[in-house]
């Protein structure tokens, strides 16, 4: 049976920053892509059977909002829901936190997944570009469950 595990570091792992390399450099020609947010952030490997899948990362913007970033899924794992999957650890990540709204810049091509997941544009909706890729402002508020609003 296959194992899928989890795995977050302070500051990106050799293999968060390897599969980074591939991903963003590599593929999507980003030049800058290690940046100043990157040794406080929480950052996640995703494995199956001990082989690095995906990444992601998350930081505190402020004590009840956190910014997810670098989410990339490696060639032969994409299209197979590994790439929700490191979502939705980020996100259980940032509740333990202390987080009640997630903030991400989402490539223009990518707004359909992170639609599907719960975020929202953010704003005015307005382009912007970071390494000459479109991107978008979007937004996910958590509604956190407890005994008091639970549905009766």
């Amino acid at each position: 049976m296959a194992m899928v595990k989890p795995v977050f570091t302070i500051g990106p792992s050799a293999d968060a920053v390897a599969i980074r390399m591939e991903v963003f450099v590599k593929e999507q020609h980003v030049v800058n892509e290690m940046d100043e947010f990157d040794p406080a952030s929480w950052s996640l490997v995703l494995y199956l059977d001990g082989a690095a899948m995906g990444t992601g990362r998350i930081y505190k913007v402020d004590p009840a909002t956190y910014q997810v970033g670098r989410v990339a899924v490696l060639k032969p794992y994409r299209h197979q829901g590994v790439g929700t999957y490191i979502m939705k650890f980020l996100q259980r990540k940032a509740i333990e936190l202390g987080a009640n709204a997630l903030l991400l810049h989402a490539q223009v091509d990518k707004i359909g997944f992170y639609s599907s997941l719960g975020y929202v544009i953010d704003g005015d909706g307005e382009v912007f570009y970071e390494e000459n890729i479109p991107h978008v402002h979007m937004k996910k508020t958590i509604v956190k469950k407890n005994r008091y609003n639970r549905k009766r």
